[in-house]
């Protein structure tokens, strides 16, 4: 029953990047070896391997795990290659099922010797819309896996993902200190993960002031759906931002966590006050855009009252004149006052002066 589990799971992960009724078989471990970076505490840092990746490389690294620390990022690996690490290091199957699927929820999972988390963060800002989306409501977000425990560090993440490549960067340089404990490298990633927001979050402000000026305008321009989609947006990104908000709280009190020293705590404690804005600015940008859908139903409610007004001035204009007309356009052959010459005239300065009385009477009520 549980290689029969077992093997349900891993179908369903290689269906997650590989479709059609025939799949190349790959080999995992050269999978691996084209996705993986792994670096080694050699007493000094962590620094990469020079030598090709091998399971044995990668046996001996979780041996001395409590000697020489590691951390193995992996960048858009393949179900195969992720299974072999999870194999080899005894990860659980269903955080590997996890760390590969791209819209997974935010949440941090305590094993027996590691902790597995979740992140989510947003991929950036489009020219297009106000955030980029996938599908109707959703925020395009980039996911990070991490594998946290005592003496290693494992990271899964797509291509691209600039937090984790920035520290990299740092830590190949050897100019930091970050690089002694692994729990520090996380809060780097994490902390560069969080505050990437905040130029997309103000990227959103000045898109709704926009519209926002656009609504008095233009009037012709329905901008009712792109707010109603941002603020859809917005609600998604504070649910992601809230999640992680309690993710970061729990790493900052170090609840029963080995993995975490209490001098790094603090640092974490700082990660979540950044959370904790953002989760503040989400809100703020919900409630401007409710504000702006709200003020362009009442302009365009105000819009379509003045085109009423208009309408019923000039038809209460008018009814007086086409009574006049009608009763002087029926075909009767007695109509004493047609025959006097200076009637037509006459007739002329009453539905002027009905016009003109009507305009006083609406200037004076300030209809007009």
């Amino acid at each position: 029953m549980e290689q029969l589990s077992t093997s349900s799971r891993l179908t369903r992960l290689d269906n997650l990047h590989l479709t059609g009724e025939h799949r190349p078989v790959s080999d995992p471990l050269a999978d691996l070896r084209r996705a993986a970076t792994l670096r080694i505490h050699n007493g000094v840092g962590l620094r990469p391997v020079p030598e090709e990746l091998t399971e044995t490389v990668l046996r001996e690294c979780w041996q001395m795990r409590r000697q020489r620390a590691f951390w193995l990022d992996l960048t858009a690996p393949t179900p195969a290659a992720l299974q072999a690490v999870a194999t080899l290091f005894g990860f659980h199957p269903l955080t590997v099922e996890d760390a590969l699927s791209p819209e997974h929820r935010p949440k941090i999972d305590e094993h027996e010797d590691y902790l597995f988390m979740m992140f989510q963060s947003v991929a950036g800002i489009s020219d297009e819309t106000v955030l980029p989306t996938v599908g109707v409501g959703h925020c395009a977000t980039n996911r990070l896996a991490v594998y946290l425990g005592v003496g290693f560090l494992v990271t899964v993440h797509d291509r691209g993902f600039a937090p984790v490549e920035e520290v990299a960067e740092i830590v190949d340089a050897r100019d930091t200190t970050m690089d002694q404990h692994l729990d520090l490298v996380l809060h780097a990633i994490v902390d560069r993960m969080i505050d990437q927001v905040f130029p997309v979050l103000s990227g959103v402000e000045d898109r709704i002031q926009e519209i926002e000026a656009h609504i008095f305008t233009e009037q012709d321009q329905d901008v009712l759906p792109t707010v109603l989609k941002t603020k859809r947006e917005l609600m998604t990104l504070r649910r992601l931002m809230g999640l992680q908000r309690e993710m970061l709280l729990r790493l900052s009190r170090r609840e029963d966590l080995p993995c975490i020293e209490a001098k790094t705590a603090i640092y974490f404690r700082d990660v979540y006050d950044h959370a904790v804005r953002l989760e503040e600015t989400c809100v703020m940008l919900i409630e401007l855009a409710t504000n702006v859908a709200e003020a362009h139903l009442a302009v365009a409610s105000r819009r379509t009252n003045e085109v009423m007004k208009f309408l019923t001035i000039f038809s209460t204009i008018w009814m007086p004149l086409t009574f006049i007309v009608g009763v002087y356009g029926m075909n009767f052959d007695y109509m004493p006052e047609l025959k006097v010459w200076w009637f037509y005239p006459f007739l002329w300065v009453v539905m002027i002066g009905i016009v003109g009385g009507m305009l006083m009477f609406f200037r004076r009520k300030k209809w007009l």
